[in-house]
């Protein structure tokens, strides 16, 4: 939420080892576990249903719209069944979510909706800044979110007594160990040096790489196994609680460059290999990554690759990085989500954060112009 006399955002105080730790932590607050069910959307990446599980409860997932990036109010209402007690809205990109039509069904079921504010912090929908919605939300602070500070997430609880719930949970959490802290700081600093746009590719390769070889922090804990993480026992480091905390300060010009470089490829592309997003009326979006959608997304990608230009490929399938047999693992049947199949086959993403100048963004511009 964000504080009305100093214009700041205020968590509460509730910060957690990453975003899905935090979702985890409103989930049991909430009382959910073994044999329930929480509706998430197809078109996620695998911490959403990685914070579900490690409850105990199985993910129910739901289609996104035909012609967008988030859930289908239609799809959820169909989907439904007695053992649903929640249900989790991503605002993907930054672009909210139908709240008003998503609510209709919460009431009608008498579900509660936590909001997944991972890709921004400040957009809105019908006037109303997303994260107010539901009886919560969760936040995430790691590479590709808004503010990325190594390693992080938060929660904000808009209930009263869900929220000292939370509180007194939160009070069994613990920091991590020094010298994980410590790995996460190397990693922050070594990528803050390392990456600009230009150079997005192979510092993407060399973090993958460490990463598999346990020599960084991985983005997603394996899912093939009834252990529950470490990570779920755990808070934010304080270093990295005091690294967000300057970052916030900063919240107003971050949003404002993010509109900026996105507004700048809004105006300056214009070609037929990619399409624009459509943006839902009433919402006003503060882009993580801006989306775009083309027909041949793998030799774009090679392409871009080659010429060193920042496009990404999330979400690359309807639980990324998750496919083929692997979906199973949690609980996703394919073809059970067709339109968020096909989005992933066709969906990049261009870079909107502060690290990205104007000159960055007319480069990735010509590239995607030029294309044959």
């Amino acid at each position: 939420m964000v504080d009305n006399e100093t214009g700041t955002f205020n968590f509460q105080g509730l910060f957690f080892y990453r975003g899905r730790v935090a979702l985890y932590a409103i989930l049991k607050a909430l009382g959910i576990g073994p044999a329930d069910e929480v509706a998430i959307q197809a078109f996620t990446c695998l911490a959403v249903p990685e914070g579900v599980m490690a409850t105990g409860a199985r993910p129910l997932w739901i289609d996104i719209k035909p012609n967008g990036f988030n859930m289908d109010a239609k799809d959820l209402d169909r989907k439904l069944t007695p053992n649903t007690k929640a249900i989790v809205v991503q605002h993907t990109y930054g672009i909210p979510a139908a709240m008003d039509e998503i609510e209709e069904v919460a009431r009608a079921h008498n579900l509660p909706i936590i909001e997944d504010c991972c890709h921004t912090l400040a957009s809105t929908y019908r006037g109303r800044r997303v994260g107010t919605f539901g009886v919560a939300a969760f936040y995430s602070f790691e590479w590709g979110k808004p503010i990325a500070v190594g390693i992080g997430g938060a929660a904000v609880i808009n209930d009263d007594e869900l929220r000292q719930r939370v509180a007194n949970a939160y009070q069994h959490y613990t920091f991590p160990a020094f010298k994980r802290t410590l790995r996460i700081q190397l990693q922050y600093h070594a990528f803050r040096l390392l990456y600009r746009p230009s150079l997005y590719w192979p510092v993407r390769t060399l973090f993958h790489t460490l990463g598999n070889l346990g020599l960084a922090e991985s983005n997603y804990n394996p899912v093939n196994t009834n252990v529950i993480a470490e990570d779920f026992r755990l808070r934010m480091a304080p270093v990295l609680q005091k690294r967000l905390h300057k970052k916030l300060q900063r919240l107003e010009s971050l949003n404002q460059h993010s509109q900026k470089i996105s507004a700048y490829y809004q105006a300056h592309i214009r070609t037929d290999a990619v399409v624009h997003p459509r943006i839902p009326s009433g919402a006003h979006v503060i882009f993580a990554r801006y989306p775009l959608i083309t027909h041949d997304k793998r030799k774009l990608l090679l392409e871009a690759q080659k010429a060193n230009v920042e496009i990404a490929d999330w979400y690359a399938t309807p639980v990324h990085p998750l496919s083929g047999k692997s979906l199973s693992l949690v609980h996703y049947a394919q073809g059970s989500c067709p339109n968020a199949e096909k989005r992933g086959k066709e969906v990049i993403t261009l870079p909107t954060h502060f690290n990205v100048r104007e000159k960055d963004a007319e480069r990735i511009t010509d590239f995607l112009n030029n294309l044959r």
